[in-house]
């Protein structure tokens, strides 16, 4: 049988077929971030010829995101537009037959289970920790399938949680890391091929998810980019695991961090949903490449000029130089990691 048509060489990959695609023309997708990771997913999976993509993401682009997200161009980095704007922009060019859904907000426990409305699959392109720990609640919740996925540096990893038959986030990290404990694009940098990687990774996995044809598995891919390594690490589930296990949905089912402008100061209160004593010796070391940092027992003071980050003990942040909310908990997640 001869195929022709846009998606006529996916079609001969004898795993997906024309059933297959027909499977990828009826799906929706959440595309939850929108940076390194989400626009490039996002690329590939309007390209792949996914019928729905709903895009959601607080930030604006920069002219350090053209380097490896590279949906955007320097005309979207002149004018600051919103990312979740502009890739609804650029995917129309790519692929027209394709409805894209821009939502420019934070994502919280007040609006996580709405996103969720109407999705067979979500893709995680988040920037922090903590609402990966809110999207594996309100997955685990609703039975919504999501590919978690990350990258720093040279590294990249993915992988497939399916509620109910593979392990969860938590299953594989109990509790939510320290500020500061983990590494960040800001602090550690990362190369553009790995933001590539993680993306393709992250895509595969959802056009095997999304066409049946394979089983859904739990492993964890890790690959270096640099010393060119890739390994499946697998991962269990855990019946005690707090979520998944006892449904006890910890994140889901508090306000979430908190931003609050602070009234004639110029400056917003970002607070984290759980206390945790911020790591400040590790944290002080990466942030030297961010600006000049001050640190003793109870706070660490960034300068990064026209911005300054203050890190109290309880995990509280105040960023001097902006009356944004949303900004300010960009730049907590860029510096901090929470």
């Amino acid at each position: 049988m001869r195929i022709d048509g846009r998606y006529s060489r996916q079609e001969l990959f004898a795993l997906i077929g024309p059933e297959g695609q027909e499977r990828l023309k009826s799906a929706r997708v959440l595309v939850a971030g929108c940076g390194g990771l989400g626009s490039n997913t996002a690329n590939l999976l309007c390209r792949a010829g996914v019928g729905f993509l709903r895009i959601v993401d607080r930030d604006l682009i920069e002219l350090s995101n053209l380097q490896r997200q590279f949906l955007f161009d320097e005309h979207d980095a002149r004018k600051g537009t919103p990312k979740a704007i502009a890739a609804a922009r650029h995917l129309a060019e790519i692929n027209s037959g394709a409805k894209v859904e821009p939502v420019v907000s934070d994502i919280g426990s007040g609006n996580i289970l709405d996103l969720l409305d109407d999705i067979d699959l979500v893709l995680d392109g988040l920037d922090n920790l903590e609402t990966r720990y809110l999207l594996n609640d309100a997955c685990t919740k609703r039975n919504v399938p999501w590919v978690y996925a990350s990258c720093i540096s040279a590294t990249v990893m993915a992988r497939l949680i399916v509620p109910g038959t593979t392990a969860c986030l938590r299953c594989l990290h109990r509790d939510l890391p320290a500020p500061g404990s983990v590494r960040t694009c800001d602090t550690s940098g990362i190369i553009g091929p790995a933001a590539l990687a993680a993306a393709s990774i992250q895509t595969a996995i959802a056009l095997r998810f999304l066409t049946a044809n394979a089983p859904p598995e739990s492993d964890l891919v890790v690959g270096d980019l640099w010393e060119m390594t890739l390994d499946r690490i697998p991962v269990s589930r855990d019946p005690k695991c707090p979520c998944c296990g006892l449904k006890q949905f910890d994140f889901l089912s508090t306000p979430g961090q908190q931003a609050t402008t602070l009234c004639g100061r110029n400056a917003v209160q970002v607070r984290p949903a759980l206390e945790s004593r911020p790591d400040f010796k590790t944290l002080a070391g990466r942030l030297g490449s961010v600006g000049t940092v001050r640190v003793n027992d109870q706070l660490l003071r960034l300068d990064a000029p026209p911005y300054e980050l203050t890190l109290f003990e309880d995990g509280r942040a105040i960023v001097k130089g902006t009356g944004d909310p949303m900004l300010a908990r960009s730049l907590v997640a860029r510096w901090v990691g929470i």
